[in-house]
Parts: C-alpha cells; structure tokens; sequence
C-alpha cells in the first residue's frame, strides 16, 4: 500500500506533463500510465431455447449496458495504448422461462494511433483486443435447467476517436465482433447456432499519471550509467525481488474425456487468481530466477452435470531479458511446476467420479517489463505462461485438459534492497 501511494503521488507532482514525449521521445517518455472508468453497451444477439413441448424457439438478447474500470498505460510515445477493462457489474435477460447471461469478461485491449496522442487534439485509433465472452442459458422447463458455459475469447475489431487535454482522456469507441456466431447446446443432445452481440460502443475517461521523467535528468547526464556501473561492481544490483498481481487462467481445450461422454460441456470458463512471485534478479547476466505458488479452479453446472476441478502449483522459472528497446524489454524462459491436480463430477446429484494426481508440468513463460534504467526500486511486468499438454488422467485413454494459458497483464515487482538509499562511493 505504502508503494502504490508512492507511485500515486509522484504521478500527482507531474500534472503538467500530460504529454512529455511531444518535447522529445526518450526511454523515460516511452509510457504513461493511466486510470479510468468506461461505459459499455452492447447491441444485438439472440439464442434458441427449447420450449415446453420440446420445439425450438428464438429468443432476442436485450441490450446491455456495463461500467468498467480501466488500468493501463499509453506507450510508444503516444502511438499505442494498452490497457484493461475490468466489468464492475452484468445484467441477466428473463424471458419466456429462460435465464440468459451474456457478458464481456476482462477484456485486454491493443489500440494504434497512426498520429500519436497530443494535448487539445482529436485522435482516431484502430485496434483489437482479447475480449473473453460468457454465455450461459438457463431452461426453466428442464428439470436440471442450467445450460452450457460458453465462454469464448474473440477478437474485434476497434475504431474510435480519442481527445486529450492536458492529463485527461476522453474516448467514443466501437467495437465490431465478427466472430459472433457461436454452437451451443440448448439440450444434451440438441446444439444450435445462437448470435452473440455483435456490435459493442463505449464512452471512457483516463486520467495519465506520469512515474518516470523525474529520473530522466540523471539518466541523460550520465549519472544514471554511473550509478549503475558502481552498484552492480559492488554486487548491490543483484537481489531478491517479490511480485504481486492478478492472474487470469485461459482453459484451452475441451477436455477428451467431456467430448466422448459429454459433448454439451465445452471449455472451461476462465479462473481469475492472485499471483505471488519471489525471485531473485542477476545483473549482469540480466536474467530472473524465480518461485511461485498458484492455487485456483473452475467449475461447471450443465443439465445435471457438476465437474469441478482444482490445481494446486509450485513453480520454479528462469526468464532471460532479451533487448532493451527504450524502456520495454521483453524476456522469455522455460517454467517447471511441482502440480497437484484434481477432478470430482457428481452427475444427477451421484458421485461418479473423485481423482486426483500429483505430476510435474512444463511451460513457457514471456512476457515484458516497462524498466526506464536498471536501478529502479520497483518496475511493473506483464506475464504470460503457457502449460501445454498438462491432463489429468480420469479413464483409460480419457483425459481432463488442464492446459491453460496464464495472463497477468499488471504485476507490481519491488526490489527491497534497492529502496535503502544508499550513496555508492568511487
């Protein structure tokens, strides 16, 4: 907490430096970050239900209406901005004995500024984003009424104009998802096509804070370099770091076992968890060794089938930085994991199957940290790790894919040794 204000204060001290990288563009101008709240609407869609004959009927999804919160940053100078969207609330359609819940998740978002983002000027954008989507339908003339899970990640196309004064931003935006249709069980043997919304518009605010141009003299006098080449003769650079964020764990597959058995229970829907890493940093090799503990689960209710399933995992990974490209350095390494992996399904209200395994998994991590120099007392990382064939036996030659896709957009990395101020004598 003592952290974040920090990092809140220093961004209040630069209120009129809105827009540094129009002066000139340096490492320490790369990016800004940003806050802010939007309002989503969604427009469209319809799904099919059975009715209480057993005919298939068609059934329009309402127009919706979400606030989100926004967490991101402008980077490459104002040419490109990232960020999260975090919905604070969903409605639910009830109509014709049905429950339909159709929602955005947390949608990550990639826009270009083809002119970069200037003070009392208009600017258009296009982009995409990794926009998770969830559906769910509830037939109320079932007597085990809760349908399928969908969750389905696309990625639309965006358009929109941004207008920028001073440290505030204000955007009208679209988004257009092209990929809308989507099968879908509306029985345990029936599927059909239903049309998810296919057109999204948004009204934002941001507010830019600044965090690193007050460390921009030092770098361009050469004091920065000297600093650097002092400490890291004495070692100093070298240190434990800890690592806090939130995590979303992308299900890949549809598990073997659910596609000879239960065709209508598709993919998992996404786990969202806390992210605690303690690693330690090597200077000169530039690399990261680290340890890690993630525990979270998914679960689904369809027709009368509950699965649920937990992983518990220790990790061990050692990422290496691969180039410095003005404060954005990406870096990429292999991850092992000590897993504790577990499935129960209960199926009309019996236990049908309780397993549970312990195994060592294998993954990939990459990601890239925002790093303005090498002596920062704190930095902040995006993290993605990928765990393929990754199972849990449940029958013979039938698996529970666990394979998934982790996707920590924000984590806070805090050096402690580096927040003892220290003099370096020559």
């Amino acid at each position: 907490m003592k952290t974040f204000i920090i990092v809140v204060l220093v961004g209040i001290t630069h209120l009129c430096h809105s827009q540094v990288y129009t002066e000139k563009q340096t490492r320490h101008r790369f990016a800004q970050l940003n806050l802010g709240v939007d309002f989503q609407s969604s427009f469209g869609g319809s799904t099919k239900y059975l009715d209480e004959l057993g005919n298939p009927q068609s059934l329009n999804l309402t127009n919706s209406y979400s606030p989100r919160f926004l967490i991101g940053g402008t980077h490459f100078w104002g040419h490109a901005d990232i960020y999260i969207a975090i919905p604070l609330f969903s409605s639910t359609l009830k109509k014709n004995n049905q429950e339909v819940f159709a929602f955005r998740g947390v949608e990550t978002v990639f826009k270009y500024y083809p002119l970069r983002i200037e003070n009392n000027k208009i600017r258009p954008y296009l982009g995409t984003s990794l926009a998770p989507f969830y559906f769910e339908q509830r037939n109320n003339n079932f007597q085990y009424s809760s349908g399928p899970e969908l969750n389905h990640t696309s990625f639309p196309f965006l358009g929109g104009l941004t207008f920028n004064s001073k440290n505030h931003l204000i955007e009208l935006g679209f988004a257009w998802n092209y990929q809308n249709k989507q099968d879908y069980y509306i029985s345990r043997t029936q599927i059909e096509k239903i049309n998810t919304p296919p057109l999204y518009t948004t009204l934002s605010y941001r507010y830019m804070l600044e965090t690193t141009l007050s460390a921009e003299k030092d770098w361009e006098s050469g004091r920065t370099n000297e600093v650097t080449e002092i400490l890291a003769k004495r070692g100093r650079l070298n240190g434990l770091y800890v690592g806090v964020g939130i995590s979303s764990a992308f299900w890949l597959n549809q598990s073997s076992y659910n596609k000879a058995s239960q065709p209508y229970i598709s993919k998992y829907s996404t786990s969202i968890m806390p992210d605690f890493t303690i690693g330690y940093y090597l200077h000169k090799p530039d690399l990261n060794v680290a340890i890690g503990y993630r525990g979270y689960g998914t679960s689904t209710n369809t027709y009368g089938t509950i699965q649920q399933l937990h992983r518990k995992s220790f990790l061990f990974e050692a990422t290496k930085y691969l180039f410095d490209y003005h404060g954005f350095v990406p870096f990429v390494g292999p991850a092992i994991s000590y897993e504790n992996l577990s499935f129960e399904e209960d199926f009309e209200g019996q236990r049908t199957l309780d397993i549970e395994d312990l195994k060592l998994g294998y993954g990939l991590t990459f990601g890239w940290d925002i790093r303005p120099n090498r002596i920062q007392s704190w930095i902040l990382r995006t993290n993605l790790r990928w765990y393929p064939n990754l199972f849990l036996e449940v029958e013979p030659k039938s698996e529970v894919s666990f394979d998934n896709l982790e996707f920590n957009f924000i984590q806070l990395i805090i050096y402690p040794n580096r927040m003892i101020k220290r003099k370096p004598n020559h």
